[in-house]
């Protein structure tokens, strides 16, 4: 128990150091997020769901207090922070196609729910080109994620099995 809560802060701790880079680097915001967005991921394979639940609720409280600017935060735990979560219940025992239609399915809604609470503050222009846009850059982030997945769990988990 004290090295799946020890392995959680270390990995916390690598997410804060990554979530601080957004208030440092002002370009790359969304790329610097969806980087801050793989730990949970490792932390879900190493120990599974329940803790990545907890993982999540301990990320929300850190990346508060580290990311300065709450729009970014607000982006950051509506979307990334829980996109590993949810990537982990979808693909289970699924098709493939259905998969994907999942996970645009809730990249669509929790876009959906910023744009409601960003268009009260700004004007946005959404078109149908920007939702293509959209969806295809999220398709992108999904297969790179993936490929780190995959990367993490042959590497390590092989190591961990000797």
């Amino acid at each position: 128990m004290s090295k799946k809560i020890a392995y959680g802060g270390i990995l916390l701790s690598v997410n804060a150091i990554i979530l601080m880079l957004v208030n440092v680097i002002p370009i790359n915001t969304i790329f610097i997020l969806g980087i801050a967005s793989l730990p949970i991921s490792v932390y879900i394979m190493m120990y599974g769901p329940i803790a990545g639940l907890s993982y999540y609720i301990c990320l929300t409280i850190v990346s508060f207090l580290v990311i300065s600017n709450k729009a970014q935060w607000i982006l950051y735990i509506l979307t990334f922070g829980l996109y590993g979560l949810v990537k982990y219940i979808i693909e289970k025992d699924r098709h493939f196609i259905i998969e994907y239609l999942l996970k645009v399915l809730f990249a669509n809604i929790m876009m959906g729910i910023l744009y409601f609470i960003a268009r009260q503050i700004i004007y946005i222009n959404i078109n149908l080109l920007t939702i293509i846009i959209f969806e295809i850059i999220f398709l992108v982030y999904d297969y790179m994620y993936s490929r780190f997945i995959d990367y993490f769990s042959s590497r390590y988990l092989r190591i961990r099995n000797y």
